[in-house]
C-alpha cells in the first residue's frame, strides 16, 4: 500500500505526462532542421580579370565614353554626334579602342529618354558591358 501512495504523489491524479510529448516536439524540431532547404543567397557577380590577358591588350583597350549634355546632344569619344548616327560612331569608336565596354555619362539636367536611347543603341550595336558616370559636385 504504501508503494502505491509514494507514485501517486509523483504524479498527481488527473495529471499528464508531458515528457513523451517534449521528446516528441524536440524530434521533430530536429527533423525539420535537418531535411530544410537554405535558400542560397547570391551577391553581385564579379568578372576579375584573368591572367591570360597580356598586359599589353589591357593597355591598348580604352574606354569608349557617351557623353549626355543637358540638351539632349551626344558626344562619342570626344567627337559630337547626331542622335542619327550615334550606332555608327559607336561602332567606330568600339573597334578603334578595341573595348566592348561603353561607359555613358548624363548632364544631371539631361532628360531621361536621351540616356535611355543611349543605352538601347550602345547594347544594339554589340556592346557586352555598361557603366554610368556622374561627376561629383564640389562641395
Amino acid at each position: 500500500m504504501k508503494r502505491r501512495k509514494q507514485r501517486d504523489s509523483v504524479i498527481g491524479e488527473g495529471e499528464v505526462d508531458l515528457t513523451p510529448l517534449i521528446d516528441c516536439v524536440f524530434l521533430l524540431l530536429i527533423f525539420f532542421m535537418i531535411t530544410t532547404v537554405f535558400m542560397e543567397v547570391k551577391g553581385l557577380s564579379v568578372d576579375l580579370p584573368s591572367s591570360a590577358q597580356s598586359d599589353e591588350e589591357q593597355q591598348q583597350k580604352k574606354d569608349v565614353n557617351i557623353l549626355v549634355s543637358a540638351t539632349g546632344e551626344y558626344t562619342v569619344s570626344g567627337t559630337p554626334v547626331l542622335a542619327v548616327n550615334l550606332a555608327a560612331a559607336l561602332i567606330g569608336a568600339m573597334d578603334e579602342a578595341n573595348n566592348k565596354s561603353v561607359i555613358i555619362q548624363g548632364d544631371p539636367q539631361a532628360m531621361h529618354k536621351t540616356i535611355v536611347f543611349a543605352m538601347d543603341t550602345a547594347t544594339g550595336v554589340g556592346a557586352e558591358q555598361l557603366a554610368f558616370a556622374i561627376e561629383q559636385q564640389q562641395e
